[in-house]
């Protein structure tokens, strides 16, 4: 699903439905809104990923954002005002968006079992309580790369298709921070690649963690090195 802020709605919506389901999310301070987002796609700032994950499990391909200030998010959301930007944006992915989607590839109907790896933040790292996770990737090289590491997964044996979701940002304690859905013919198929799949994904991926802690604050890179 393309997520971005605009100021354009009014001329892309109509485009946008041409190519799949598009919705506009626009900021409201009523405290109802949240009741209301499902009918009328109103939402205030401390609801909006909930619901960008609800529109994504639902299928959503497009959704515009108006009105937020995108400091306060937590979310790395770009601002596009042309199709052709929104296409070129990255996709917000939710667990449930990407099994829908690798249900789609024509292979799965050979296909009887699904794999799934979440990794999420703890409260406590190192005995020290951990406020807030913040992501950083190499933007010119993380979709290349990520690629790569699913086709590297998908040369295993009886592996039909693998898809990964890693998040940036900021993701606070008990946030989900990446997904690995791997789909094979049988269910033997799908346990090592799933296995190793975290082991290149920490070796391989262009992206870099900083740990927030009450008591101060670590790049991992730079942690690992000290006790190197």
């Amino acid at each position: 699903m393309k997520v971005f802020f605009t100021n354009s709605w009014d001329e892309l919506e109509g485009k946008l439905k041409k190519l799949g389901r598009a919705t506009l999310i626009e900021k409201s301070d009523d405290i109802k809104s949240k009741i209301r987002v499902s009918i009328s796609n109103t939402t205030t700032n401390v609801d909006l990923r909930d619901v960008l994950e609800f529109l994504a499990n639902l299928g959503y391909d497009f959704v515009g954002l108006k009105g937020f200030d995108d400091a306060s998010l937590g979310i790395e959301i770009k601002k596009a005002n042309t199709v052709e930007e929104i296409l070129k944006l990255e996709d917000f992915e939710t667990l449930n968006s990407l099994i829908r989607k690798i249900k789609e590839n024509e292979k799965s109907e050979e296909c009887g079992a699904i794999g799934i790896f979440v990794g999420f933040v703890r409260k406590l790292s190192d005995n020290k309580e951990v406020l807030r996770l913040e992501y950083e990737k190499f933007d010119e090289i993380f979709d290349e790369k990520l690629k790569e590491i699913e086709n590297k997964l998908k040369s295993y044996e009886g592996v039909v298709d693998v898809k990964i979701y890693h998040k940036s940002g900021i993701i606070f304690p008990k946030e989900d921070i990446v997904y690995v859905v791997v789909m094979g013919k049988h269910r033997k198929d799908i346990w090592e690649p799933l296995k190793q799949s975290m082991e290149i994904i920490k070796k391989e991926l262009p992206i870099w963690k900083k740990e927030v802690f009450i008591d101060g604050e670590v790049w991992v890179h730079d942690k690992l090195e000290a006790d190197g």
